[in-house]
C-alpha cells in the first residue's frame, strides 16, 4: 500500500503510483493510502469504477461474484 503526503493547504495532487488509484484515508497510518488497480480503479475519461479490474468496460465493471441483499433496477425488460 502506497503513502502519500497531502496538505490541506495544497491541491490534492497525488504524486507516485499508476493512473486512476483513489486515495482513502488509513486511521492505523494516519496517513493517505492508495488502493491498487487491480482492486479498484477510476477511469476519469470514460467515467468508469474497476472492481477488481483497471479496464472497467462500463459504468460498474465488477471483476468476480457480488453479493447484494436488495436491487433495484429501472427499464428492465
Amino acid at each position: 500500500m502506497a503513502r502519500c503526503r497531502l496538505s490541506p493547504r495544497r491541491s490534492y495532487e497525488y504524486l507516485g503510483e499508476a493512473q486512476g488509484v483513489l486515495l482513502f484515508w488509513d486511521e492505523a497510518l494516519q496517513a493517505w493510502a492508495s488502493t491498487e488497480t487491480s482492486e479498484l480503479f477510476w477511469d476519469d475519461s470514460n467515467k468508469r469504477l474497476g472492481i477488481k479490474t483497471a479496464s472497467p468496460s462500463s459504468e460498474v465493471d465488477v471483476s468476480g461474484t457480488i453479493t447484494v441483499t436488495r436491487i433495484l433496477a429501472g427499464g428492465v425488460t
